[in-house]
């Protein structure tokens, strides 16, 4: 049994007939590729369930996933969760994460929280958390092997989409034996390493190029602090097709590279005085605690926040005085 509280969790999926699972909120190929591969799970086990999102932008490179179609947008201050019997929440550190939204109360109906992030705020009645694991999509075969569940060649390749989206292709600190070992299983099951690479790295829309050549157009080193940091304006945004994984995918090429650095960030205003911000570590220093202070999460080598009710240039000042001070720490 790799976890305990797996067997909790099955117990309540045996009760449960009506089950969401979520994707958090500008799902990433981990978000996509474990909620798919969970919503197959569960299908197979003669429930009925509902995959929902926040953002009404679904990360296009994975829509090879089977039951990638199934993942529907919802407004979660309308949404009714009488009607299901159990929430599963992946990959989601906090309910805002899930949700996209501050103020909001957990509905009514059992939470179960299955989630890698050691800033996971564990708000289920059940949580695996477990941090040492470099993806939920890793975390979640590990679930699943606790049940004795079925892995086909469809929900493998969810899962393996899950680990190489979060593992950068094995090259992050952290992916260690165990996460190969799994990977390997999961190849022998027959999902195909080379289409889910193709797909999520060598797939690039000619559009989104343009928005990483302004963010690197835009991109600025504090030598004294060891980071590279850009950011973008909405105004700017708004020219650039609104491109949501754009942040994502640029502070992943760009922010943890830079000879000299011990790490980086890529901030873009989405909205109106509303500004997203993802960071990457180069050398180990811990991104999630500058995350953690701006009211985010995540990682050690990645985490992620955001600012909301100021200006451009008021939020830019605040994040750089935060990631200056602990950057000195």
């Amino acid at each position: 049994m790799n976890y305990k509280e797996s067997k909790e969790i099955l117990e309540k999926i045996k009760k449960a007939k009506r089950i969401l699972v979520n994707c958090h909120r500008s799902p990433d190929p981990d978000s996509i590729g474990s909620a798919t591969a969970l919503y197959q799970v569960l299908v197979n086990m003669g429930k009925v369930v509902e995959i929902i999102c926040p953002s009404d932008e679904i990360y296009q490179n994975v829509k090879f996933l089977k039951a990638f179609n199934k993942i529907r947008t919802v407004d979660f201050t309308k949404f009714d969760f009488s009607k299901f019997d159990l929430f599963i929440a992946l990959d989601s550190s906090s309910w805002d994460m899930v949700t996209d939204l501050k103020e909001y109360v957990s509905p009514k109906i059992p939470v179960v929280v299955i989630d890698h992030h050691k800033t996971n705020k564990k708000y289920g009645e059940i949580n695996i958390v477990d941090d040492k694991v470099t993806s939920v999509g890793e975390l979640l075969y590990l679930v699943l092997e606790d049940w004795g569940a079925e892995i086909n060649k469809d929900i493998a390749t969810s899962l393996l989409t899950g680990i190489i989206g979060d593992t950068g292709v094995f090259r992050y600190p952290g992916t260690g034996a165990s996460t190969l070992k799994v990977a390997g299983k999961l190849m022998e099951k027959g999902a195909n390493k080379d289409e889910i690479v193709f797909n999520v790295y060598q797939s690039t829309d000619f559009e989104l190029i343009k928005f990483w050549g302004e963010l690197l157009r835009n991109a600025k080193i504090d030598k004294d602090c060891k980071f590279v940091w850009s950011a973008i304006p909405y105004e700017i945004y708004k020219k650039l097709d609104n491109l949501r994984v754009g942040r994502e995918s640029s502070a992943s090429l760009f922010a943890q590279i830079v000879d000299g650095t011990d790490f980086g960030f890529i901030a873009v205003e989405q909205e109106p005085q509303h500004l997203y911000i993802s960071f990457r570590s180069r050398t180990g220093l811990d991104t999630s605690k500058i995350a953690v202070e701006l009211g985010g999460g995540g990682h050690i080598y990645a985490s992620g926040a955001d600012i909301k009710g100021l200006s451009f240039k008021e939020a830019i000042n605040k994040l750089l005085e935060v990631a200056r001070k602990y950057a000195r720490a």
